[in-house]
């Protein structure tokens, strides 16, 4: 087999190509055996946790490793623990060949997912199986300092639960809202938390001792979604998340198209000229006019009962109180056909402008805004269909979420085992490999 050393980075990163890596600095140079056995290692174990089950022989066709490398590698993971036997495939003549399948419980990944208002905390094995689950109510612009302690006190009240000892934690992936430099770990602009240059990784690292992983939330939502949904079986995918904010994220060739963050900002499109004052300082966002705060604003402009004015100048500026005058004023006027008419119309031109621009396979739509889908979901992807250029809407499938408040936080979850499990970290180069 061919393995192409492209060198850019001081890591060596195993792609959705297994086979492609990316080395730091741009000369070219011979790779230690050192360093083409763990590449080989992690090969061959991303291409075990792809598969879920699959046979020693089937590994080395896949990979084009000789059967000899194969059987001592495997032999190494199972010594390790981190690869386990799992039972035999129908046999073709011959000896049933044994399946090999990642050990789920070898090591415990944490993941924090921080709202507004709210912090979901979960511990995951290696399959990204929730075993255990929490959430802490907060201040709705809570300071970073009080994260970290909130993280590290959760931590440990959940391991203890769970009966794990500290050696099992492989790591913590964290998804926040805002502009997120991945590579720093450090949130440069977080408009719902009111957080600027916040170190958090550092932060959290400093105070727990464990590697952590930083994510934007959305880029979190969709890379779960590329993981356990449906959204598997496309490439190029846009991921749009209506609630108290509005994000996005966009796959393109199966790759997650980030940067040092501020990429896929769909919310901070402009869809109304000088319209409401965003959280970003601009006016006019999407963000601005179809956040659950504008939402819940065009309610009370509309509503016809007393009672539905009082709950919204009683609601306060959370996620979780927007949310609940939005159901509270549904339940009492049974339908609130003009607010949610203009809501429809601002989501079906955002629709529209993702289509013309990336002309994608799969656009999945997530958020806490599904609840209310049947007021204005099929008539924004109506206006999406009749105003798209020419007809490249006719490739695309609509979709909604399925997974639900867990992929806020898996994608973050499954970061932290991709870059543990199938990155090598160096600091040689080398040259192309054949």
């Amino acid at each position: 087999s061919i393995i192409n050393l492209v060198y850019s980075l001081k890591k060596v990163r195993l792609k959705r190509n297994p086979y492609t890596l990316i080395v730091g600095a741009q000369m070219k140079k011979k790779a230690s055996k050192e360093l083409m056995k763990d590449i080989n290692f992690r090969v061959i174990l991303r291409k075990i946790f792809e598969n879920g089950e699959i046979s020693r022989a089937s590994l080395a066709k896949t990979t084009g490793l000789s059967a000899a490398t194969v059987s001592k590698i495997v032999s190494e993971q199972m010594d390790a623990g981190i690869v386990s036997e799992v039972g035999s495939e129908i046999s073709t003549g011959g000896r049933k060949p044994i399946l090999l399948s990642i050990n789920p419980s070898f090591k415990i990944v944490f993941g924090v997912k921080i709202g507004l208002g709210y912090i979901n905390l979960v511990i995951t094995d290696l399959n990204g199986k929730l075993l255990l689950s929490g959430i802490e109510q907060t201040e709705p612009q809570i300071r970073p300092e009080k994260v970290v302690e909130l993280v590290a006190g959760s931590l440990d009240r959940m391991r203890r639960s769970l009966a794990m000892p500290a050696d099992r934690l492989l790591g913590i992936g964290l998804a926040v809202s805002g502009v997120v430099d991945p590579v720093a770990g450090i949130v440069r602009n977080s408009f719902l938390l009111e957080w600027e240059d916040v170190p958090i990784r550092q932060l959290i690292e400093q105070r727990v001792g464990a590697k952590t992983y930083v994510m934007n939330d959305v880029d979190s939502f969709s890379l779960a979604q590329m993981w356990k949904g449906k959204a598997r079986n496309y490439r190029n995918a846009v991921f749009i998340t209506l609630g108290s904010g509005v994000g996005g994220a966009i796959f393109l060739e199966g790759n997650l198209y980030s940067s040092r963050g501020g990429t896929g900002e769909i919310g901070h499109m402009t869809v109304v000229k000088d319209g409401r004052k965003c959280t970003c300082g601009s006016r006019g966002c999407l963000e601005a006019e179809a956040s659950f705060e504008a939402l819940a604003n065009d309610i009370w402009k509309f509503s016809k009962t007393r009672e539905v004015q009082r709950l919204y100048e009683e609601m306060k500026r959370t996620e979780s109180s927007e949310l609940e005058f939005i159901r509270e004023a549904l339940r009492i006027e049974g339908s609130m056909d003009e607010a949610f008419r203009n809501y429809s119309e601002i989501i079906g031109i955002a629709l529209k402008n993702v289509v013309n621009i990336f002309a994608p396979e799969y656009i999945l739509i997530g958020g806490e805004a599904l609840e209310f889908k049947d007021h204005y979901l099929k008539e924004s992807i109506e206006i999406c269909k009749v105003n798209s250029f020419g007809r490249i809407v006719q490739g695309v499938t609509f979709d909604i979420d399925e997974m639900g408040e867990l992929a806020w936080v898996l994608g973050a979850v499954y970061r932290v085992i991709e870059d543990t499990l199938f990155t090598v970290s160096t600091s040689l180069t080398g040259e192309v490999l054949e």
